[in-house]
């Protein structure tokens, strides 16, 4: 989430070249995860951390993230020793966030990166499952991938991960089997590190169910 918000900051402000617009279209797009529990503090701390950097903290921003950490919100999250550790990280970020700003700067557009992936759209449109490469596998000479599915409900647009295996993205076969319903189909050899069975978002829930491909 942390890096979330501050990648789509930083890009905006290099579109935009105004902290102040592109401040106002993340929070835009980003209401469902202020508005979330656990998710809300994460972004308020993740914006105020961005903006200091590039110079252009604004005054709301700061005094939610300053609150975020004395109210402990964020702390709730966290157990042990960690919460020891976290609350470490919080005051410094305290610290950082009151004093004075760098030079404001504007960030670089970065290239899109084109990643190799598969896209099947749901059959009322508006839910898309994503299968594409994530990254060099765990397993020796084998790829790693994830299914990605996305939904848009109302004017919001959001989801998450539900599938991780190592294995090729072009080797999981994806099929809605209606608008609440997604199958993936993986090679039975793959190792999987994850698999949800529902994914939730915005009072919408869609079912995944699985399937193994024998080769």
């Amino acid at each position: 989430m942390a890096c979330d918000v501050r990648n789509d900051f930083v890009d905006l402000l290099a579109r935009y070249n105004d902290s102040a617009r592109a401040t106002a279209a993340l929070l835009q797009s980003s209401s469902s995860t202020i508005n979330d529990v656990d998710d809300g503090p994460v972004f308020w701390l993740a914006l105020a951390a961005t903006q200091w950097t590039y110079g252009c903290l604004t005054s709301e921003v700061k005094a939610s993230a300053i609150d975020v950490i004395d109210n402990g919100a964020d702390l709730k999250r966290w157990s042990g020793a960690s919460v020891v550790r976290r609350s470490a990280v919080l005051l410094a970020l305290k610290e950082k966030l009151l004093a004075p700003q760098p030079a404001p700067r504007r960030p670089r557009r970065r290239k899109a990166v084109a990643v190799p992936s598969v896209k099947l759209l749901s059959p009322d449109g508006r839910g898309l499952a994503t299968a594409f490469e994530l990254a060099p596998s765990s397993v020796l000479g084998a790829p790693r991938m994830q299914v990605l599915v996305e939904l848009l409900v109302d004017d919001a647009r959001g989801g998450g991960g539900v599938f991780v295996a190592d294995c090729g993205y072009d080797e999981v076969a994806l099929h809605w089997l209606d608008v609440d319903a997604l199958q993936i189909r993986y090679p039975s050899p793959a190792a999987v590190s994850s698999k949800s069975t529902s994914l939730f978002f915005c009072g919408r829930t869609i079912r995944i169910e699985y399937e193994l491909k024998c080769i």
